[in-house]
């Protein structure tokens, strides 16, 4: 576990990003076994709270973890 302040759907989200930084949300919903709206959701949040930020655009961006 990557932080014990979030929950496993978030840790899951922050270890896949970390391991697939350019991961597409469709491809991580199906990896992780939940809806693209989780996804969006666990990425809107881990934003918030500092712990990813995208570089680069949309298409050919990725994320970094930063905490």
């Amino acid at each position: 576990m990557v932080n014990d302040t979030l929950n496993d759907t978030l840790n899951d989200t922050l270890n896949l990003l970390k391991k697939e930084p350019n991961i597409k949300q469709k491809q991580m919903s199906k990896k992780l076994h939940v809806s693209e709206i989780t996804i969006k959701r666990n990425i809107k949040e881990l934003k918030e709270k500092g712990y990813i930020e995208r570089i680069g655009s949309k298409k050919i961006g990725y994320w970094k973890v930063i905490k």
